[in-house]
């Protein structure tokens, strides 16, 4: 059943875990500046799964932007401070892959064991190697210096209280100019989505709850669901409907677009209106005025005229 909850002045709805997977945040890279992240809240029954909510928009991959001011290096992981010109600033963790040495190895002869003790202490220890988040794949990140302008992407993780952004994928930006580019998708995206409350039809609702019923039950009896599986979040994943979800957002935010490109005419016109009104009165003021000239002149000259 949806939860209904304040968030501010904005009566929200919370929506079941089955619902997220038409939520337009869910499965995207959700553009957001380092101070909105750190208002992003936790909900009741998603612990433990890093997921997060915006108003009611849940969200779990973020992507930021900004300059890397400060780089710690530790034992397991590597620390970036990332200032995105927000107001805050964001701390991006990369897992390292420490290799543990194997100390297992048996060896069967005494020449084996010289040449294994050589080989030994002739090797140069192993960098350890960074991970990605999602996908544990070795993350070069030898570019993100303090000074390097860059684009990162990643999921939520929290350490004592402060959310963190866990690196994924990252990407060098070449200058300012792609940096207020992404300013400028981050702030349509803020304004187009994230600050509109997200709402799904009570139908549309039951409809998915059927249809993740039906695969949780397929799921317990042993047989594969043809258009998806139960994940280990429990969340159901249509892979056949991808594509058309794509779509279907893409549709919504020409929609979106239209609407808004619509707004702004309606307030352009209103706005010459109102222009138009205030530019005849002025136009009807100086008529009056140049009339009450004329007559003064009028009179002014019959004054004369009789004068002399």
């Amino acid at each position: 059943m949806a939860d209904h909850s304040h968030h501010g002045p904005l009566p929200l709805t919370y929506y079941p875990a089955f619902c997220h997977k038409i939520s337009p945040t869910f499965f995207a890279w959700v553009k957001i500046a380092a101070i909105d992240m750190h208002h992003l809240k936790l909900r009741p029954g998603f612990e433990g799964q890093n997921i997060y909510f915006y108003l009611n928009h849940p969200i779990q991959f973020i992507c930021a932007a900004g300059i890397i001011v400060a780089r710690d290096e530790q034992e397991r992981r590597s620390i970036l401070v990332l200032d995105d010109s927000s107001g805050a600033c964001l701390e991006v963790v990369c897992s390292k892959n420490v290799q543990v040495p194997n100390t297992n190895a048996i060896t069967t002869t005494n020449n084996s064991n010289s040449s294994n003790n050589y080989n030994n202490n002739n090797t140069s220890p192993t960098q350890p190697t960074h991970l990605a988040s999602a996908t544990n794949r070795p993350l070069n990140i030898t570019p993100l210096l303090p000074g390097a302008r860059a684009k990162l992407k990643g999921t939520i993780s929290c350490f004592r209280g402060m959310l963190q952004l866990h690196l994924e994928r990252y990407e060098i930006l070449r200058d300012t100019n792609a940096e207020v580019r992404f300013w400028d998708e981050r702030t349509r995206f803020r304004l187009q989505v994230l600050s509109v409350p997200w709402v799904v039809a009570r139908g549309e609702v039951e409809r998915l709850r059927v249809e993740a019923e039906g695969v949780a039950v397929a799921a317990a009896a042993g047989r594969k669901d043809g258009d998806g599986y139960l994940n280990a979040d429990g969340h159901v994943v249509a892979r056949r409907r991808k594509a058309e979800r794509e779509r279907e957002r893409e549709k919504e935010r020409e929609r979106r677009r239209g609407e808004g490109e619509e707004r702004d005419r309606l307030r352009i016109e209103k706005r010459y209106e109102r222009e138009e009104v205030v530019r005849e009165k002025l136009a009807r003021r100086c008529r009056e005025k140049s009339a009450l000239v004329r007559r003064d002149g009028k009179r002014r000259k019959r004054v004369r005229q009789v004068d002399v």
